[in-house]
């Protein structure tokens, strides 16, 4: 990964060994063929974009027959590198999870070592651009950015359609963080608790009756 974000749950860049090889991959993507062959395929790290092979999987993937493409991605390399966008659209990207904690810089600097909020709007720019939609993904800790659930919201509509919708996650202590330095005082924030906190910082523009179960998980996911 080109971060070392003090909360990553992979606690990437310390892990033994190299990425996969081309081959192991084109081995993944035909035992998911064969397990869910109708499946979208979610592409994950540490961060994938430091491959420089990353459209070469995504060509490889469409030969097994998959049609749907997310990307988890930090959006340093969308938002630094001209054209990189586009080059991932054209080699079948249909969407990107992109890392955004906030909408000012303190979150990043917390929970990412780095001020990156310039980089992640350009990054949601070059998306854009390339005709790739984008879903918004904060990872929520209570103090440093669960005030600014209803801004993200607010941020999302504002970049509609482009950016397709967001994915409030609560931080999990595990990874870099799961050492036992946090132990049961850690500050947490439940999945009710945050349906609450988007009603209520939205002043119920968001109602809580349109939240539902999701309905789409493979039994094997």
């Amino acid at each position: 990964c080109d971060l070392g974000c003090p909360v990553c749950f992979a606690e990437s860049g310390t892990a033994d060994g190299g990425d996969p090889a081309l081959e192991e991959i084109d081995g993944w993507f035909a035992h998911l063929g064969a397990e869910a062959p109708s499946c979208n395929v979610q592409l994950s790290g540490g961060e994938p974009t430091i491959r420089d092979d990353l459209p070469e999987i995504l060509a490889l993937g469409r030969r097994h027959g998959f049609s749907f493409f997310q990307l988890n991605t930090n959006g340093l390399r969308l938002a630094r590198e001209p054209g990189y966008a586009d080059a991932l659209a054209a080699a079948g990207l249909s969407t990107v999870f992109l890392q955004f904690d906030g909408v000012d810089e303190e979150p990043y600097r917390v929970l990412r070592g780095a001020e990156l909020l310039a980089d992640k709007l350009a990054a949601v720019d070059a998306c854009a651009a390339a005709g790739l939609g984008v879903v918004l993904v904060p990872t929520l800790v209570p103090g440093v950015n669960t005030d600014q659930i209803g801004a993200i919201v607010d941020f999302v509509l504002a970049r509609l359609p482009a950016v397709r919708g967001v994915h409030l996650q609560p931080i999990a202590y595990f990874g870099r963080w799961g050492d036992g330095r946090q132990g049961a005082s850690a500050p947490r924030i439940t999945l009710p608790e945050v349906l609450r906190a988007v009603v209520e910082q939205t002043g119920g523009r968001v109602p809580l009756r349109g939240f539902r179960p999701a309905a789409c998980e493979h039994p094997v996911c």
